[in-house]
């Protein structure tokens, strides 16, 4: 990824949400008890549901979110123009229905007919318009993290009430990915944004509290309403331990930000939808803090020092696979089927620290507390091979600016996502970087292939670019690959089907509650 916006998954991926539509009839559903999808009638109409969290959203703007956490509450109450499909790699039609090129630079948008703000006011291209004038046009760094979702985008223009056209300084390849993360606002409530909610969704604003709470009700005249859910409230409850303990006394009803440990013991008594985060766990080496890391035979040994597969069954209870020595994962454009599994060499790894003269070396691991088990395995296999370790806790903002600009330990624990694009344009942090920023894998090749690979229109040139990015990380060791970790949702077992989006997203309005 990474852009500096970060939190459960943020930080459960780097770990704490885009795409999807209960119109588009692709939700993925959990089944029933005996494995069937319950018949309709078992489930109640007009449901109250209470979905918590770790944290949610610092904003009722989504323009102005810090975090990926405030996806949840963006896609419940807004829309975006188009959406990921739940079903695959493309895209399903959002408040756009359909789409086309014009030119490397220009996309061309139908709009959805009869669609209105929950204030009242119609959607319309003018609405496009001035979501994006508002974003490429702000000067007071506030939207500054959506705004960079945007790349390249320079304007939109009108074409008439229901034909917008996009357009970009530079060809982009994945326009259309980033028209997933733009969130459409009443233009009506921008001055009042923070305060109230206008958007297409399902839901609407009835009461906030900032960072703890969001109450919503159904708006019937959203294009995506359903019968199923009538009120829900968003809730922060940052305590792991306390959110579980919420699960238990029926106080929430589905809930996300539980240690993958912590998860699996609630197996049986709740229902467990896991899919796929987006992302790669992995360990940042920085050369500029421990210059041994510079050599690729010591970067070599600490890959041989880790079991991937004891990693995903101890590190992540079972929720995930062992990277391949990757970043992407099957599904994602440049994956590269052809990598076998990283081996597991004991021997190899110390001799190569012996070959590099990095006998006795040190490599503490700073991370973040929800990452804590997970670094001390990786601590516990580099001890095997005689690397002495510990793990660095850092508060959450702290670890941003550790991770994202300069670091004082040799490594970091992360997990860098790229579910927000579904693109390795996500994961900028090994591409350029601005002056006086760490670099994370010391290499001139690859943030010029990254760069390459953003331009290019040709998805056939594209995707060898990618797994050339691919192969050069893989085969310079350029970071420790761990694995493609799961996003784990706990839920009472009264909730017979949860739908989520192309982002892994849960669509309240499509939960199934049984009586």
């Amino acid at each position: 990824m990474l852009q500096p916006q970060l939190t459960r998954r943020d930080l459960f991926r780097l770990a704490a949400l885009a795409g999807g539509g209960a119109a588009a009839g692709g939700l993925l559903s959990a089944c029933g008890a005996d494995g069937t999808a319950p018949a309709s009638a078992d489930i109640a109409p007009n449901a109250k549901i209470t979905f918590a969290s770790t944290t949610i959203t610092n904003s009722l703007d989504p323009h102005a979110a810090l975090s990926n956490t405030g996806r949840s509450y963006a896609v419940q109450v807004y829309d975006t123009l188009v959406q990921f499909d739940p079903g695959g790699g493309g895209f399903a039609p959002g408040l756009a229905t359909a789409w086309k090129r014009v030119d490397d630079t220009t996309l061309e948008l139908t709009l959805r007919e009869g669609v209105t703000f929950h204030e009242g006011g119609a959607f319309d291209a003018a609405a496009v318009v001035a979501n994006i004038e508002r974003l490429t046009g702000d000067s007071s760094g506030k939207l500054t993290q959506v705004k960079g979702f945007l790349g390249a985008v320079t304007k939109a223009t009108a074409v008439d009430a229901k034909t917008v056209r996009i357009t970009t300084g530079t060809p982009d390849p994945i326009l259309l990915n980033r028209l997933t993360r733009v969130d459409i606002v009443d233009p009506s409530i921008f001055a009042s944004s923070t305060q109230k909610a206008s958007g297409t969704g399902p839901f609407r604003v009835t009461g906030y509290t900032p960072a703890q709470k969001i109450e919503l009700e159904r708006y019937a005249r959203s294009w995506r309403s359903t019968d199923r859910v009538a009120t829900a409230t968003l809730q922060a409850i940052s305590d792991p331990n306390t959110l579980a303990s919420a699960l238990r006394s029926g106080e929430v009803d589905i809930a996300f930000g539980l240690g993958p440990t912590q998860a699996e013991q609630m197996r049986g008594s709740f229902g467990i939808k896991a899919t796929s985060a987006g992302s790669c766990a992995i360990c940042s080496m920085i050369p500029a803090v421990e210059p041994k890391l510079a050599d690729p035979r010591v970067r070599e040994a600490i890959n041989l020092a880790v079991n991937r597969d004891e990693f995903v069954a101890a590190g992540l209870a079972g929720y995930g696979k062992p990277s391949t020595g990757q970043l992407l994962q099957p599904g994602f454009q440049g994956y590269d089927s052809s990598f076998g599994p990283l081996p597991h060499d004991i021997a190899k790894a110390r001799q190569l620290l012996k070959d590099a003269g990095a006998e006795n070396l040190r490599l503490d691991i700073a991370t973040t507390a929800i990452f804590k088990s997970q670094a001390e395995t990786v601590a516990g296999y580099l001890g095997a091979v005689g690397i002495k370790s510990e793990v660095q806790l850092q508060e959450l903002s702290a670890f941003i600016g550790t991770l994202l600009k300069n670091s004082t330990v040799p490594l970091l624990y992360w997990q860098t996502d790229y579910f927000d694009l579904r693109d390795i344009a996500s994961v900028s942090r090994f591409g350029p970087q601005a002056a006086g920023v760490q670099r994370h894998f010391e290499n001139d090749e690859y943030p010029a292939l990254y760069t390459q690979a953003n331009k290019e229109m040709d998805a056939t040139r594209r995707e060898a670019l990618i797994k050339q990015m691919a192969k050069l990380l893989r085969e310079q060791y350029g970071v420790l690959f761990l694995a493609w970790p799961d996003l784990v949702y706990v839920h009472s077992k009264r909730l017979v089907e949860v739908g989520l989006t192309g982002n892994s997203l849960v669509r309240l309005e499509s939960l199934g509650k049984t009586a």
